[in-house]
């Protein structure tokens, strides 16, 4: 039961990290846009307002990372159980 945990640990490490992240099904993205709409003249909403987009630089992760957690956890398995085979012989 032990050996099972320690191979789907770095699935679960890297499925909670993208769920903290906002689980996105898109690539990995450096930086998130911020829309905010401001009044044209300030202080006077009436005659109309604009989009104002500001970046700001994060890394936000996307659909790769539980990916590259699941191909960690498939090459860990096929390791310990062909590990597992060699001591038998």
């Amino acid at each position: 039961m032990k050996r099972i945990w320690i191979i789907l640990c770095p699935f679960f490490i890297t499925t909670m990290y993208w769920i903290k992240d906002g689980a996105h099904f898109s690539f990995w993205s450096t930086s998130t846009q911020i829309r905010e709409e401001v009044p044209v003249i300030e202080g006077m909403p009436e005659l109309g307002t604009q989009t104002k987009v500001t970046w700001k630089k994060e890394l936000i992760s996307g659909i790769e990372t539980p990916l590259s957690g699941l191909f960690f956890t498939c090459t860990l398995a096929a390791w310990m159980i062909l590990r597992k085979r060699s001591l038998k012989n």
